[in-house]
């Protein structure tokens, strides 16, 4: 055993280690051989004995050699590792360079961001410092619905806000609202193996339903909120909702057919999940009063986030759950830890207790109402009456029905080629549509104000032929 090693940045130990495996893995020494004493190989190698302690060690514990009390050290007998005969697929460098160069996005109308002037980050510094100066707490998980001083600030906060009626106690905080989706399913599953969704709805919650097993059934909407009607005739004791601003077509819930929603779940035992993902971002009025609120929150599991008026990457969404689903999540749930970071839930709820929540959506409204009323007046300079616009007094979409011959898949394919991402309505309908014309949703959260002409004028280039030098 003549090892060449190398004067590498690599403890010597470990380069020794790496020689001798390569040779037992090879075959180049047999299984059952035995090594020379740890005294013998530092002599011949000229290495000190800590050396090739060290050495030894490591290939003992990863069971490349066995030792045997007095006798020695011995190659242990290593199965073949067919894994490392199979040649994975390679790939080149230049080709996806080449690909990133195709489809190069300049502009991101996409729901994944929000505006970057509508965080202060150097505030929430100051409060994730202030969070930590209580460093003792944050040595244990926390409790499993969240931390105490938050759920006692969302439940003020909802109340007031939303007109939501619950405790503390009712509250469950997750790392955003598909976190909290796995763990109503979890509570929710011995009783029910279905789930009514608005058509079109929001995609990622039917998915988190899906992989628990839950058949989804499509619920037709109507202009004033969902077919309650279709809802009773489709046998399904659970549907997810978004009343107050309706994802992705942006209607709102008339108060008629809230009523006839929390008439079917009192006689039918359903459950409504009322998801509240932007109600605080409305533009003209104010919001519309909670599903929950107008129930006493008898039958209503009502969630609610942080992404859309703080940060998406914060990970803090809330559920309210009612009294019967509560004993049953503390029964069969409590041994999880939760989800979501103990330090930046300490931090909002500081934040939240020094009345800032209120005044950063203040200013957020201030900030989405005017890129608002931008986008839609650009759009009406560009594109005229090229298109129609829907939805758009509340939220951070508007959507574009788009008058052409042109399918959603080219009217998106033709936005990407040209570097703008869009996202076609036709992506939230579980059944085949038959819209008159394709409909684009236009999300306007993360877009800077500087890019909606340029965006818009790519897009009339590339759907209609317009001379955007004018």
């Amino acid at each position: 055993m003549s090892p060449n090693l190398n004067t590498e940045k690599i403890p010597l130990y470990i380069q020794l280690y790496h020689y001798i495996k390569n040779e037992i893995i090879t075959g180049r020494i047999e299984p059952n051989t035995k090594l020379p004493s740890i005294r013998q190989l530092a002599a011949g190698l000229n290495m000190s004995r800590t050396t090739i302690e060290s050495t030894y060690h490591q290939l003992l514990v990863e069971g490349y050699i066995k030792s045997e009390p007095k006798v020695g050290y011995f190659v242990s007998t290593i199965a073949i590792n067919e894994f490392a005969k199979l040649k994975l697929p390679s790939i080149s460098p230049g080709n996806m360079e080449q690909e990133k160069m195709e489809h190069a996005t300049f502009y991101d109308f996409r729901s994944d961001y929000v505006d970057r002037e509508g965080f202060d980050f150097s505030l929430w510094k100051k409060y994730i410092n202030k969070a930590l100066k209580s460093s003792e707490r944050f040595l244990s998980y926390g409790s499993y619905q969240g931390e105490y001083e938050l759920r006692k600030e969302i439940a003020k906060y909802i109340h007031q806000s939303r007109g939501v009626i619950c405790s503390p106690e009712q509250i469950v905080v997750g790392a955003g609202v598909q976190s909290l989706l796995n763990i109503l399913c979890a509570i929710l599953k011995p009783g029910y193996d279905s789930v009514g969704f608005e058509e079109p709805g929001f995609k990622k919650g039917q998915r988190v339903f899906r992989d628990h097993n839950f058949k989804i059934i499509p619920i037709r909407l109507e202009n004033d909120g969902l077919d309650v009607k279709c809802l009773s005739e489709s046998g399904t004791k659970i549907v997810y909702v978004s009343p107050s601003h309706q994802f992705p077509m942006g209607s709102t819930m008339s108060i008629n057919k809230r009523i006839q929603l929390l008439n079917w779940a009192h006689v039918n035992q359903g459950i409504i999940i009322e998801d509240d993902y932007d109600s605080e971002l409305r533009y003209f009025g104010r919001p519309i009063p909670s599903l929950q609120g107008l129930n006493n929150g008898a039958n209503v599991v009502y969630l609610g986030t942080f992404s859309k008026i703080l940060l998406p990457s914060l990970r803090i969404s809330y559920m309210v759950l009612p009294q019967d689903l509560l004993e049953r999540f503390k029964g069969e749930i409590s041994q999880y830890n939760q989800t979501s970071s103990k330090i930046e839930q300490i931090a909002l709820s500081l934040f939240m207790k020094d009345g800032l929540l209120e005044k950063h959506i203040r200013k957020l409204r201030k900030i989405y109402a005017k890129k608002n009323q931008l986008l839609i007046d650009v759009i009406n300079k560009i594109m005229g009456n090229r298109v129609n616009i829907l939805g758009k007094e509340t939220g951070l979409h508007i959507l574009l029905a788009v008058k052409t011959h042109l399918s959603s898949e080219e009217i998106v394919g033709r936005a990407e080629q040209a570097g703008v991402k869009v996202i076609p309505i036709s992506h939230y309908f579980m059944n085949s549509t038959d819209l008159h014309y394709p409909l684009i949703l236009l999300s306007y959260g993360g877009i800077s104000r500087e890019h909606i002409e340029p965006a818009i004028k790519l897009l009339c280039k590339v759907w209609f032929g317009c001379d955007t030098t004018k």
